[in-house]
C-alpha cells in the first residue's frame, strides 16, 4: 500500500493545488512527511532535519546536490531545492537514472509557494512511479539532498515562509 500512497498524494495535491495555493483548504505536510519516512532513503525521519544545521547535514549525509552555503543556518532556513524532475532507465537490467533541478521558492528574498508545491508534487510523481515498479532500486538511486528538499518544501508551506 505504500507505494500506492506517493501516487495518490501527488494526485490528491495536484487536484488541490488551486484550493491550498489559496489558502482555502489546509496543507497536510504530515501525509508529505509520512511518504518520505516510508521511502526509507533518509538516515533520520524528516522532522530530525528541521533542527539541524546545513554543516551537521552535510557532514552526516548530504549527497551534495544541495547548494549549502551558510553552515551555521538550520535547514529549514535554506533556500535552494532539488526537484526530482525525470526517470529513465531499464528496470529490468537494474538500470535507474533520475534527473533533478535546482529551484529556488525564495525568488529575490520574497517566498513563492508554487515554487514549493511544485517541487513536492512533481517529484512526488517521479518517485512515485519508480517506487511502484522497483522500490528497492529507488532506495539506492533516489538522492538523499532531493528527498530533503521535499520535507523542506512542505515544512515552509506548512509554516508559511
Amino acid at each position: 500500500m505504500e507505494k500506492l500512497d506517493t501516487m495518490m498524494l501527488a494526485d490528491d495535491l495536484a487536484l488541490s493545488q488551486d484550493k491550498i495555493l489559496n489558502v482555502e483548504q489546509d496543507f497536510d505536510a504530515e501525509a508529505v512527511y509520512k511518504v518520505i519516512d516510508n521511502l526509507g532513503v533518509l538516515n533520520n525521519p524528516i522532522k530530525d532535519y528541521f533542527d539541524m544545521t546545513e554543516e551537521e547535514y552535510y557532514e552526516a549525509e548530504s549527497d551534495h546536490k544541495l547548494t549549502l552555503i551558510k553552515m551555521a543556518d538550520k535547514l529549514t532556513d535554506l533556500h535552494d531545492r532539488i526537484l526530482t524532475n525525470h526517470v529513465d532507465g531499464y528496470v529490468d537490467k537494474d538500470e535507474i537514472n533520475l534527473t533533478y533541478n535546482h529551484e529556488n521558492p525564495y525568488e529575490d528574498d520574497l517566498y513563492d509557494p508554487a515554487t514549493d508545491y511544485r517541487v513536492i508534487v512533481y517529484s512526488l510523481k517521479v518517485i512515485g512511479a519508480v517506487q511502484s515498479i522497483a522500490a528497492k532500486d529507488l532506495q539506492e538511486v533516489l538522492s538523499k539532498d532531493a528527498v530533503l528538499s521535499v520535507g523542506l518544501a512542505a515544512y515552509a508551506l506548512a509554516h508559511n515562509a
